[in-house]
């Protein structure tokens, strides 16, 4: 299962990420998988997380976001590229309502509810009623796949800021996280993308480095998208074996930052930074030690970060939705689609961040095992 924040072979019973994610102090961004006919399910399944760990839970919760892609797999473009089942708006918004009464009065009232869909979608002015219902806006952006584009990847950081800039043009000012993004380590070329390690990795600088971490909230995807086999395209970041050993460096490049408007006291960016670890991926996150930002540029005019939120001082992250996983594909929950209409596989990431609710700057470390304990946290969400 992805996505969905109930155990698989169940109706309701709550996902076990979450009882791990208390046992290891990690933070949760909770997806709701709202198209098809189970959305009920994820609200009970909801319920009994509230009333089973209470203010366990809710000192972990980033957020909620109830659906994924599910406007875009429902538009013209969706349609046409055959990417699965979707919603309509109306849809999506009576499934905000939904969990905000579910959550009203309780130990997550304060959680912020959003949306997860592409460009293409939060673009589209018939959505407009959810950009209105969501305290945020996710954004699935995957440059690789605009194979109608000039879309080499040393044009990712461009055709993402493009996506950036529409979204925040019809965004009535509602802050944007980045709930998916990544290049491929290998798999066919779309148009002028090739998916390689140096790809990935320049992608990571450009993009992750030089645009996202230390800005906002951010889920890279992705560690693993597979287990002993390697989809095609595939995008994680350690291949098909669980390794502390990435395919590339992590470790940003030493930018010097043109925002005057950093601050050093967060922890770092999901799949992009951290403070420093000393065990192993499996039980080791981010630690709020890190005092100094590396690899960070002033972000774009515009480019809104966080909300008001008084939540936990520490967020050291893992899956929103569950601990491991495969990769979507077209039409099933997890698949990301381009704002070209091209279906690819995805998977929105969880976060090893503390979130820039209030605007601060998450800081960047250049340590890779600790970006390898970040990132292992989130094998699969969404």
């Amino acid at each position: 299962c992805s996505f969905v924040h109930y155990d698989c072979g169940t109706t309701n019973t709550p996902i076990s990420a979450i009882p791990a994610a208390i046992k290891t102090n990690t933070t949760l961004l909770l997806g709701l998988w709202a198209s098809g006919d189970t959305f009920n399910n994820e609200v009970e399944a909801l319920k009994t997380a509230i009333s089973t760990y209470g203010s366990e839970l809710a000192n972990l919760i980033v957020g909620i976001s109830v659906g994924s892609e599910d406007l875009y797999r429902n538009s013209d473009m969706g349609i046409k590229a055959k990417a699965g089942i979707g919603k309509n708006p109306e849809d999506i918004v009576n499934g905000i309502k939904a969990v905000r009464a579910t959550i009203a009065g309780t130990a997550i009232s304060h959680a912020p509810i959003g949306h997860v869909d592409t460009w293409t979608a939060w673009y589209n002015t018939s959505n407009k009623d959810v950009i209105d219902a969501v305290d945020w806006l996710g954004l699935d952006a995957y440059p690789y796949f605009q194979n109608t584009d000039s879309n080499d990847v040393t044009s990712g950081k461009s055709l993402f800021l493009d996506a950036v800039n529409k979204i925040n043009s019809a965004s009535n000012g509602k802050s944007l996280w980045v709930t998916e993004t990544g290049w491929p380590v290998s798999g066919k070329q779309e148009n002028l993308a090739v998916a390689s390690v140096e790809a990935a990795k320049t992608y990571w600088d450009e993009v992750g480095c030089g645009l996202l971490f230390d800005k906002v909230n951010t889920y890279w995807y992705i560690l693993q998208d597979a287990a002993k086999s390697t989809p095609s395209p595939s995008f994680g970041i350690i291949g098909s074996e669980l390794t502390t050993t990435p395919l590339f460096n992590l470790t940003c490049p030493a930018i010097v930052s043109t925002s005057a408007t950093s601050s050093a006291t967060s922890t770092a960016s999901m799949g992009s930074s951290t403070g420093s670890v000393t065990s192993s991926p499996a039980t080791t996150s981010a630690s709020e030690a890190a005092s100094s930002t590396t690899g960070v540029t002033s972000f774009p005019a515009g480019f809104t970060t966080g909300v008001s939120w008084t939540g936990p001082s520490t967020h050291t992250g893992t899956s929103g939705a569950a601990a491991t996983g495969t990769a979507g594909t077209s039409g099933t929950p997890g698949s990301a689609t381009s704002p070209s209409g091209t279906t690819g596989t995805g998977a929105s990431g969880s976060s090893a961040t503390k979130p820039a609710f209030t605007g601060a700057a998450n800081t960047v470390s250049a340590s890779v095992a600790g970006i390898i304990a970040a990132i292992f946290a989130a094998v699969v969400a969404f």
